[in-house]
């Protein structure tokens, strides 16, 4: 096991985060998934790249990989990358850890590893009636049936709204929602123990900025224990078509609620949508800020082939059909890095470019690999990468 010069900024070392997850895998007996989820993990220190491994592997990340909590492929072998320090509160740090081992082997069992900006969750009521959904399975995780029948009441009717609502929203939760619901269940076993930490997840959801990456990690967790509940081996059956809404209707043996608008009144929906309306107002004015920045204004675009980066879920921005704002990430390509440290980088909806702005002012750092540099774009005042 590694253990050179990695800064402990917490009481939590990796090595008892690492025998923390060895204990949840025995526990779990590779009964949820058929398969054992502690492969090879490592815990990286975000300032010295220091790696404290369970099996042999590098001491320190290579400076090409990107420090995340994700699965990555290090000299041919499948990682689980968690970033430390690890969090104190047990049941975070649990559910961390099993979460990004199911990611390893997420695309073994048969589910994406990838999932859609759900951008119809940034709109006003894409987002009231997924919070109505979110207020539902709070009360259902008491055990109330008919806060089921609600919650599958405000989910169809959100994805009524849209054609492709289903289908978005379904690939996101079998990607994130199935990875954190595995460590929800990981972390704490017992339903009723696991239930409170589930019930104030979907509170705090809520007040992220926005949903359309975040989404999935309270309703992942929330539905998956509630067909647990009835089935609780369900997931050996599970496939990436199946749908978790469908999947707890079928356990409770409900149907949704016929009228979602009246339901709506008894999850203070008056309320929540006036505040939804407010915050669409600020969103506009967002919008143009961005038409400002990564639009009008001259930028520096940046070609996107073989790109990895990290992000924030919690913050991405939707921008119309343009993309999605990025406040802060670092990518990396054939042409280099870049790590935006403010103002946002706009990737297009197309994933073939990204555009910040081509003043730098200290909002990010671009380091240019050999062979690359800046030119001329086609517009006065714009810029591009090319390769000399």
């Amino acid at each position: 096991m590694h253990a050179l010069a990695f800064i402990v900024l917490a009481a939590i070392t990796p090595q008892q985060g690492l025998t923390e997850l060895r204990a949840m895998c025995r526990h779990d007996g590779k009964r949820m998934w058929g398969v054992d989820l502690c492969g090879p993990t490592m815990i990286v220190d975000r300032q010295t790249r220091a790696v404290v491994s369970n099996q042999y592997g590098p001491a320190v990340l290579p400076k090409e990989v990107g420090i995340a909590n994700t699965a990555v492929d290090i000299d041919g072998k499948r990682w689980t990358m968690v970033v430390g320090p690890l969090p104190e509160d047990a049941f975070a740090r649990k559910m961390l850890l099993a979460h990004e081992s199911f990611h390893s082997v997420q695309q073994k069992l048969g589910f994406p590893t990838t999932g859609p900006a759900n951008t119809h969750l940034d709109s006003v009521d894409g987002r009231y009636w997924l919070q109505l959904e979110w207020r539902a399975l709070a009360k259902a995780l008491r055990g109330d049936r008919q806060a089921v029948r609600d919650a599958l009441a405000f989910r169809t009717k959100r994805r009524s709204l849209l054609p492709s609502a289903s289908s978005q929203e379904r690939e996101l939760e079998m990607h994130e929602g199935l990875a954190e619901y595995t460590g929800a269940a990981f972390a704490e076993p017992d339903i009723a123990k696991r239930a409170p930490h589930l019930i104030d997840k979907l509170r705090d959801a809520e007040s992220t900025p926005t949903f359309v990456r975040s989404f999935a990690y309270a309703s992942g967790p929330a539905w998956g224990t509630l067909i647990e509940m009835k089935h609780p081996r369900w997931t050996r059956a599970t496939k990436a078509s199946d749908d978790l809404g469908n999947l707890a209707a079928d356990a409770w043996h409900v149907a949704a609620a016929q009228d979602a608008e009246a339901r709506a009144a008894l999850y203070d929906g008056a309320k929540l949508l006036a505040s939804e309306q407010e915050r669409d107002a600020r969103k506009q004015a967002m919008l143009r800020e961005f038409h400002a920045r990564f639009i009008d204004g001259a930028h520096l675009t940046i070609p996107l082939k073989n790109m990895s980066f990290q992000f924030d879920p919690n913050a991405a921005q939707p921008f119309e059909a343009l993309g999605t704002v990025y406040p802060t990430l670092t990518a990396r390509d054939d042409w280099g890095t870049i790590v935006v440290h403010k103002g946002g980088a706009l990737i297009r909806s197309d994933w073939r470019s990204l555009v910040v702005p081509a003043e730098v002012n200290g909002d990010y750092t671009l380091t240019l690999n050999d062979g690359w540099s800046i030119v001329s774009g086609a517009r006065a005042g714009d810029v591009t990468l090319t390769k000399k």
